[in-house]
């Protein structure tokens, strides 16, 4: 009866292939009909992307444990995609005699070894997923998790029970090379003759069937990352991070932001099928973490779960944040592939910091930011649905140039007592130094513009600032949805730098930074940006200013502002400048770097209250106090204002203070305005 075994393999296949097919093909066709999103150009760059992430694990191997396990069982797969090759080949040709060949001795040892492999990876998996149980877990589809475990258990030790036959029946003669399967081979020790082919047949059989169902599997279930992971990471955004949002072309625009299915891309539909809902995203998210009704992970899933839903004709199921309040059960499903208000709720979107922590940390690059400020785009553009508080803010942008509602003559009052030259008179200067709204609107921050100033001034750069032409450049707009305020703000500094021939600008605040750095070229303004701390550092390098004076509180520890460290790289030149200062002694947080917590502010937030949960930077001071440092040392006036309120509020003896300022006081400097 050899004859019905390629019968039988062919019939499997034709099977789980259509299967398979018929699941998938309407994301397909979904996909094929998206919106473009041109991902194509720099193919080496995007080939080593694939080396990086995929084959080298990069991102998953931040977490050890469930790192590890992943390596073990991703890699066993690929080296075992040859021992599936030969069991199909069995099938069909038998008997296929490799163990024979010379040259299968080392295959066969390494997919011994790496069954093995793959084995201790589920058992860490396992541990970690049912006995460990981290919170970014939370949300995630467990019974999928344990239906996926037990196939590929299943797939190995079907595998394992091939050899183990071949071995117990004296036809392989690689046993010493299969010393796995040379264990279990024991178990058939006293199987002889007929009986141990009729075992051998068994797990051939089971072996193919558990790899066609699985295939079935992938198509229903999270796990369908394991196709779409590759080509997600090859189509990575190649932008620097910063430069992360798209610019809406308001004129040709057919429609402003996303709202529903049929406005993704081609690009975000492939997200949504490669979240593998591992939840490092969430475990990092600020929003998550202080019980907002935001989840990064559960953003992407829900989206997902809408797309697949409209993509197969049925009604798509709620968010998870809508089913938890009970708004599923008050409205019917939408029928016209709509996003907004049943697959992600407007509270979910407004309680984003976009501060990338969820982008940062994703094994399979997923872009989770530039998909929640698309669909704020919608809601401000189109339904003119905005909080409360930032609709003021907006407003105060539009008519006053800036978002704290002050009155534009007042933009120049941090600089009393100083001489302070503007470009108006000093058109040759190297510098325009930005101060940005959050440094002279707040009177708290000011000491960051006048320390900057006094060191420019010490180290003898050729600077000017704007002054009373200086107005907002935009961050907020964008970030809070409001592109094409954003544009108007926009081109109205482009006109203003242009006409004064601006080359180089030196900014405080890394929002002001990132706009003007990565976003304004897209408007035309082409500008040498650098943040103070970036030239601080510079100058320290350079001999042109020294510090001397002893930081008063020996132990300091740094918070990395989102839109310095994570959106544009710069983790060092702050620490660098603080490390020169004498007697200071930095004492990171646990959470540092790219792992960073937001302070809150970003993403217009600093212009919201927080209705849920603790303040997102009252945890992050906590987070500061813990390192035992008695200042906590800062590249942001977003950033300063938060930590100011959530040092006072809790009663710290910490203080906060701007780089700019501890290093003027190291050169003893005078700054500050004198007293009345």
């Amino acid at each position: 009866m050899i004859w019905l075994n390629p019968v039988a393999l062919v019939l499997l296949s034709l099977v789980s292939g259509y299967l398979f097919i018929r699941r998938l093909w309407p994301l397909w066709r979904s996909m094929r009909a998206a919106q473009p999103d041109p991902r194509r150009d720099h193919l080496r760059e995007r080939l080593l992307g694939l080396v990086v992430f995929v084959l080298g694990q990069r991102r998953l191997l931040r977490w050890p444990l469930s790192g590890l396990a992943h390596l073990l069982i991703f890699w066993g797969f690929v080296i075992l995609s040859l021992e599936i090759l030969q069991a199909g080949l069995e099938a069909l040709v038998p008997p296929l005699n490799l163990e024979q060949q010379l040259w299968w001795g080392p295959v066969a040892f390494a997919e011994d070894l790496f069954a093995a492999a793959v084995l201790t990876g589920l058992a860490v998996a396992a541990l970690n997923r049912y006995v460990l149980r981290p919170k970014r877990f939370q949300g995630s589809h467990q019974g999928d998790a344990t239906w996926i475990l037990v196939l590929i258990a299943l797939v190995i030790l079907t595998q394992l029970g091939l050899y183990a036959t071949q071995i117990a029946a004296g036809t392989d003669h690689l046993v010493n090379l299969r010393p796995v399967s040379a264990a279990v081979a024991q178990l058939f020790g006293g199987v002889h003759g007929e009986g141990i082919w009729a075992w051998h047949e068994f797990f051939l059989w089971a072996h193919l069937g558990l790899i066609a169902g699985f295939g079935v599997y992938l198509a229903h279930s999270k796990h369908l990352h394991i196709l779409t992971a590759a080509p997600n990471v090859f189509f990575r955004s190649l932008e620097p991070p910063g430069r992360h949002l798209p610019t809406l072309d308001i004129e040709k625009a057919e429609h402003f932001g996303l709202a529903k299915v049929d406005q993704l891309t081609w690009k975000q539909q492939l997200d949504l099928a490669t979240c593998t809902e591992c939840g490092r995203c969430q475990s990092h998210c600020p929003a998550f973490n202080t019980g907002k009704p935001l989840s990064p992970k559960l953003f992407i899933t829900d989206l997902r779960d809408g797309w697949y839903a409209n993509a197969r004709g049925k009604a798509a199921p709620p968010s998870f944040w809508a089913a938890e309040e009970g708004i599923a059960a008050e409205a019917e499903p939408p029928e016209d592939g709509q996003l907004l208000d049943w697959s992600v709720l407007e509270e979910t979107l407004w309680s984003c910091t976009t501060c990338g922590a969820c982008v940062e940390e994703c094994p399979v690059l997923i872009e989770h930011v530039p998909a929640i400020v698309e669909m704020r785009r919608s809601l401000v553009l189109e339904e003119s649905r905005i909080p409360k508080e930032a609709r003021s803010a907006l407003e105060s942008l539009e008519q006053r140039g800036n978002p704290f509602g002050m009155p534009a003559d007042s933009r120049m009052n941090w600089a009393k007592g100083l001489e302070v030259p503007l470009i108006a008179d000093h058109p040759e200067a190297e510098y325009l130094y930005w101060v940005g709204c959050a440094t002279a609107f707040d009177e708290s921050n000011w000491p960051i513009a006048r320390a900057t100033v006094a060191i420019l001034k010490a180290a003898q750069v050729s600077f000017a600032i704007l002054g009373q032409e200086e107005i907002c450049n935009g961050d907020p707009a964008r970030r809070l949805g409001n592109e094409y305020l954003f544009q108007t703000q926009a081109q109205q500094v482009v006109e203003k730098l242009q006409a004064r021939s601006v080359r180089k600008v030196i900014a405080s605040c890394p929002h002001c930074f990132n706009t003007m750095a990565r976003e304004y070229p897209d408007l035309g303004g082409n500008y040498d940006v650098i943040h103070h701390t970036q030239l601080l550092a510079e100058l320290l390098d350079e001999g042109r200013i020294q510090l001397k004076e002893p930081l008063k509180n020996g132990e300091l520890t740094y918070h990395d502002p989102c839109y310095l460290g994570r959106w544009n790289g710069e983790y060092d030149a702050p620490r660098r400048v603080l490390q020169a200062i004498p007697g200071a002694k930095l004492v990171e947080m646990k959470r540092t770097r790219n792992e960073a917590m937001c302070c809150g502010a970003g993403g217009g937030r600093i212009f919201m209250e927080e209705s849920r949960g603790p303040r997102i930077n009252r945890v992050r001071v906590k987070q500061a106090e813990e390192t035992g440092a008695g200042t906590a040392a800062l590249a942001c006036p977003f950033c300063a204002t938060m930590f100011t309120e959530g040092i006072h509020s809790q009663e710290m003896a910490m203080e906060s203070r701007d780089i700019a300022v501890l290093v003027a006081e190291s050169m003893g400097l005078e700054y500050l305005p004198a007293a009345d």
